[in-house]
C-alpha cells in the first residue's frame, strides 16, 4: 500500500518499518543506556535522551538508504549499508553520550556505551527485516487489485508486479473487456456487459480494493461496471495515475497531452517558487562554507595533476530551453573533445584524469554549481541540464522531452537517485519518466527526501563514471 504526503507517493510498509525500528531502538537504548544520561529516568521514553538521539540515528539510517526498495530485498546490499550506517552512527552516537552523559563513576567508558549502543542497534534492526520479509512474503501489506485489461498496459503491470523490488501490490485478477486482444497469458476472465454488478462481484470475491483501468483500447469500456464499483467503495484508477503511484515515475509509452492538461499536479504557484527559492539559498551557501576546504584541495590537485584550468564553463540548457554556462571542475583531459563533437562519459573513459575519476566517484566535481543555484540559473534539486547537443536530439526523438524544462534544473533530481548515469538514447528516456514525476510532484517534502537519498548515492558511488 502506498499514501501519499505532500504530493509524494511513500509506502506504508516503509513507514511502519521506520516507524517500529525507531521505537525499539528508543526503548532499548532508554533502558541499556539509561544509567548513561544525566536525566531523570522517572520522566519515560518520550523526555529522554534515547529517544533524541534514536531519532539523530534513524535520520543517519536514511542517508545510508537503509529504507530503500534495493536495500529492503537484498540481503547483500542489506549488509553493505548496515555497515556503512555503523560508520556513521559512530560519532552520532558518541557526541550524544558526551553531550548528555551523566557524571555516575558507574557509567562506563564512552566506547563501552557506544559499543553496547551499536550492538543493540544492529540487533534491533536484523530483527525488524527479518519480520518484515516475512510479512511481506505473506502479502499482508499489498493492496489487492483487479486489472481491466490483458494488453500491453496490463502486460507492465503485471512486469511490475512481479519485480523484486515490488512489495506493494497484488494484482489478483485480469479482466478481458471490450475490444481488448484474445489471446493472453494472463488468464484474463470474461467480463459480461450485459451484468452490472460483474466487477464488483470479482471484486468482493478476491478482496480486491481497487480496479485499474488499463484497457489499451478505451471502446467498449465497462463504465456502468465502473460506476458500481465506484458506488461499492471499490477504487478505479487510471493505468497512468497507477503507473505513477507505484513506481514514482511515468510511462513514457503511453503518455499524451490529456494527462498533462487534466492530472492533479504541475503546480508553480509563488509561494511554492519563494520557499523553493529560500531553500536552494540557504542550502547552497551551507555547502559551500562546509565544503570550502574539499573545494580548495580539490582545486589543487586538478593542477597539479594536469594541465590546464582547475574549473571550466560549459553550455547547459536550463528553465524554459534557455541556455547558461554551468561550472564544474575539470575532470577529463583539457582534449577531450578536440574533435568539437559532444561526447558522453563512457565506463573507464581513458579521457578522465587520476584526480578526475575520484572528484566524479565522490560528486566533488558537481560542487562549483553552487555558485550556479546562488545565481538563480539552477535549483538545488531538478533535472539535470543536458547539453543542447544532446537536448535537441532528445526532444526530436522523444515525446514530451521538453516538458523536463519547466522547472530549473538541479545539481540533484529524482531521476539521478533512482537510475544510474545516462548515457544513450534509452537512458535518456528512463530518466525522463522520474524527471516528468519529479515536475508533476516537486515540493519540500519531495526535494529533502532526494537530498537526503543523494548521500546514499554519493557514499556507494551509485552510477558514477
Amino acid at each position: 500500500m502506498v499514501i501519499r504526503i505532500f504530493r509524494h507517493f511513500v509506502p506504508v510498509t516503509v513507514i511502519l518499518l521506520a516507524l517500529c525500528e525507531l521505537t525499539a531502538i528508543s526503548v532499548v537504548w532508554y533502558f541499556l543506556l539509561g544509567n548513561s544520561f544525566s536525566t531523570d529516568r522517572a520522566q519515560g521514553v518520550i523526555a529522554s535522551p534515547s529517544l533524541r538521539l534514536a531519532i539523530l540515528a534513524g535520520a543517519a539510517m536514511v542517508v545510508t538508504g537503509l529504507y530503500h526498495n534495493k536495500t529492503l530485498v537484498d540481503y547483500k546490499i542489506l549488509v553493505k549499508h548496515i555497515f556503512v550506517g555503523l560508520i556513521i552512527l559512530c560519532p552520532i552516537i558518541i557526541a550524544g553520550l558526551l553531550y548528555w552523559q551523566n557524571t555516575s563513576d558507574s557509567r562506563g567508558s564512552v566506547w563501552d556505551v557506544y559499543q553496547k549502543a551499536a550492538l543493540s542497534w544492529l540487533l534491533c534492526i536484523l530483527f525488524s527485516r527479518a519480520i518484515f520479509v516475512i510479512l511481506a512474503d505473506l502479502d499482508l501489506f499489498k493492496k489487492r487489485v483487479i486489472v481491466l485489461g490483458v494488453g500491453n498496459k496490463a502486460a507492465r503491470i503485471a512486469a511490475d508486479a512481479a519485480s523484486t523490488e515490488n512489495r506493494y501490490f497484488k494484482p489478483v485478477a485480469f479482466l478481458r473487456c471490450g475490444t481488448d486482444p484474445e489471446g493472453t497469458s494472463f488468464g484474463a476472465i470474461e467480463v459480461s456487459e450485459e451484468d452490472p454488478d460483474a466487477i464488483v462481484r470479482h471484486a468482493q470475491a478476491l478482496r480486491a480494493r481497487e480496479v485499474v483501468v488499463a484497457a489499451d483500447d478505451r471502446r467498449g469500456l465497462p463504465v456502468r461496471q465502473l460506476l458500481q464499483c465506484r458506488l461499492a467503495g471499490i477504487c478505479v484508477i487510471e493505468y497512468l495515475d497507477f503507473i505513477e503511484r507505484e513506481t514514482k515515475s511515468v510511462d513514457l509509452n503511453v503518455l499524451h497531452p490529456g494527462w498533462f492538461v487534466f492530472s492533479d499536479g504541475f503546480r508553480g504557484c509563488g509561494p511554492r517558487k519563494i520557499g523553493k527559492r529560500c531553500f536552494d539559498i540557504t542550502l547552497s551557501l551551507g555547502l559551500l562554507l562546509f565544503t570550502l576546504p574539499l573545494l580548495l584541495i580539490a582545486w589543487f590537485l586538478i593542477v597539479l595533476d594536469s594541465r590546464g584550468p582547475a574549473l571550466y564553463r560549459q553550455k547547459r540548457v536550463g528553465l524554459g530551453g534557455e541556455t547558461f554556462l554551468v561550472l564544474k571542475f575539470r575532470s577529463m583531459r583539457v582534449d577531450a573533445e578536440i574533435s568539437g563533437r559532444a561526447q558522453w562519459a563512457g565506463t573507464n573513459d581513458p579521457r578522465v584524469t587520476r584526480i578526475g575519476r575520484i572528484i566524479r566517484k565522490l560528486r566533488v566535481d558537481e560542487l562549483p554549481q553552487l555558485f550556479n543555484v546562488l545565481r538563480g540559473d539552477m535549483s538545488f534539486v531538478g533535472p539535470r541540464p543536458e547539453r543542447p547537443e544532446f537536448v535537441d536530439g532528445f526532444a526530436k526523438q522523444i515525446p514530451f522531452y521538453a516538458e523536463r524544462h519547466c522547472v530549473k534544473p538541479g545539481i540533484t533530481g529524482w531521476a539521478q537517485i533512482n537510475y544510474p548515469y545516462g548515457a544513450s538514447l534509452e537512458d535518456a528516456r528512463s530518466k525522463l519518466s522520474y524527471d516528468l514525476y519529479y515536475v508533476k510532484n516537486h515540493g519540500l517534502f519531495l526535494d529533502i527526501l532526494i537530498v537526503l537519498q543523494t548521500i546514499r548515492v554519493i557514499l556507494f558511488a551509485d552510477g558514477s563514471r
